[in-house]
C-alpha cells in the first residue's frame, strides 16, 4: 500500500487555497507561515519542489498546505488532528510562539512531527519531536559580532540591532551575537550600553526602512560615535540600504551618518543583496565606506526538515537537535554560493 507523507506548510501557499479544504486521511503535513517576505516565499517554493519530488517517486504522498496567520495554521493543525487515520506525521514551520499549545496537542496525539526554522520547546514538545530542524540562528548573531570586533567595533561604539519578530529566531541571533561579544570579555553591562535593539520589523524591508528612518531621525541615533547596524534579515537590510541610497533622510545629518557608520550586516541569502555584493545592483551601488556583509539562512533547509520525516519513518535514527551550519557571504566570495529568489542585475 502507498504511504502517504503529507507536507503540511504553514504560510506560503496563497490562503484561499486552503480554505474550506477536506483534510485527508493517510497523510503527513509540512507547515509553513505566508509568504509574508522573500525568504519565506523562498520556503514555500522549495518545499513544492520536494513535495512534487516524494510525489513521483511514490514511497510517500505529500501534501503541502499554507496559513495567513496564526490562527489559520492553528485551525489547520486542529483539522488535521479531528481525523488521525493514517496520518503517518507532520513538519511545521511555527507560525510564532502562539504555536506551543498546538504542537502540544500534537505530541499529545502521539503523531510523529519535526519541527523546522522557528523551533519551538517545552517538555511535553522535547518528549515527542522527531527532530529540529533549523539554521544556526545564534550563530548568524555569532558571526556577525565576531566581524564586527574584527571591523574594530569597541565598548565605546554603538549598534542598533534590527529584529525579526518576537519568535525564537531573533532570541537565537541576539543571544549569539551576545555570547561572542561576552567571549571577549564584555560584561552585560557594557552590552547593554551598546546594542539597542528596533521594534519588530515582521522580517518586512517597508517595515525596516520605516524604523530605521525612524530612528535616523531621533536623537538615539548619535552620529558621534561609531555605529554598526546588525538586522536580522537581507529584507531588512534592503530597506536600510534603500533609505541611505534615497531622498528621506536629512542630507546634513546623512553626510555624518555615513562618516560613522562602520557595518552593515544582514542574513539569508537573497539574490538582490547579493547582486549589491557584486556590485551589479540596478540602483544601488556596492558600499566602500562600510563593511557590508550577509550571513546564510537558506530556505532550501525545509528540503532537509522533510528528508529527516522521511528518514525517520523509514527506521533512521534522526539527531533530535539538527543545526545546519552558516557562512559569512561578502564581496569577496559572493560568487561561491547561490542566493534564493531572482534579480536582474545589471
Amino acid at each position: 500500500m502507498k504511504r502517504k507523507l503529507t507536507t503540511v506548510l504553514a504560510g506560503a501557499v496563497a490562503a484561499t487555497m486552503m480554505m474550506g479544504m477536506a483534510v485527508s486521511a493517510d497523510e503527513i503535513a509540512v507547515m509553513v507561515p505566508s509568504a509574508d517576505h522573500g525568504w519565506t516565499g523562498a520556503v514555500l517554493s522549495y518545499a513544492q519542489e520536494k513535495v512534487d519530488e516524494i510525489n513521483d517517486e511514490g514511497t510517500y504522498s505529500a501534501k503541502l498546505y499554507a496559513a495567513t496567520d496564526v490562527e489559520n495554521q492553528i485551525q489547520q493543525v486542529d483539522d488535521l488532528l479531528a481525523n488521525t487515520d493514517g496520518l503517518s506525521g507532520i513538519v511545521i514551520l511555527p507560525y510564532d510562539n502562539g504555536l506551543q499549545s498546538t504542537l502540544e496537542k500534537i505530541a499529545a496525539a502521539d503523531i510523529p512531527f519535526v519541527q523546522f526554522d522557528r523551533c519551538i520547546n517545552s517538555d511535553v514538545i522535547d518528549a515527542k519531536v522527531v527532530a529540529d530542524v533549523k539554521g544556526d540562528n545564534e550563530g548568524i548573531g555569532y558571526e556577525t559580532a565576531k566581524r564586527f570586533i574584527e571591523d574594530g567595533l569597541t565598548k565605546d561604539d554603538y549598534v542598533y540591532e534590527m529584529i525579526g519578530d518576537n519568535s525564537s529566531v531573533p532570541e537565537l541571533r541576539s543571544a549569539g551575537f551576545r555570547k561572542y561579544l561576552t567571549e571577549q570579555g564584555w560584561s552585560d553591562e557594557e552590552i547593554d550600553a551598546v546594542v539597542v535593539k528596533s521594534a519588530s520589523t515582521g522580517w518586512s524591508r517597508d517595515k525596516g526602512k520605516e524604523l530605521f528612518e525612524s530612528w535616523f531621525s531621533s536623537a538615539q541615533c548619535d552620529t558621534s560615535k561609531k555605529i554598526w547596524i546588525f538586522t536580522h534579515d537581507d529584507e531588512i537590510a534592503m530597506g536600510v540600504l534603500e533609505s541611505l541610497n534615497g531622498a528621506a533622510l536629512d542630507e546634513s545629518k546623512k553626510a555624518e551618518f555615513m562618516d560613522s557608520l562602520q557595518a552593515l550586516s544582514a542574513s539569508s541569502g537573497l539574490a538582490e543583496i547579493y547582486a549589491v555584493l557584486k556590485d551589479k545592483h540596478q540602483t544601488i551601488a556596492r558600499p566602500d565606506s562600510y563593511d557590508l556583509f550577509s550571513v546564510t539562512y537558506d530556505p532550501a533547509m525545509i528540503k532537509e526538515a522533510i528528508d529527516a520525516m522521511e528518514k525517520s519513518l523509514s527506521g533512521e535514527e534522526i539527531e533530535q537537535n539538527y543545526v545546519i551550519p552558516v557562512s559569512v557571504v561578502d564581496a569577496e566570495n559572493v560568487e561561491e554560493f547561490q542566493p534564493f529568489g531572482t534579480y536582474d542585475e545589471k
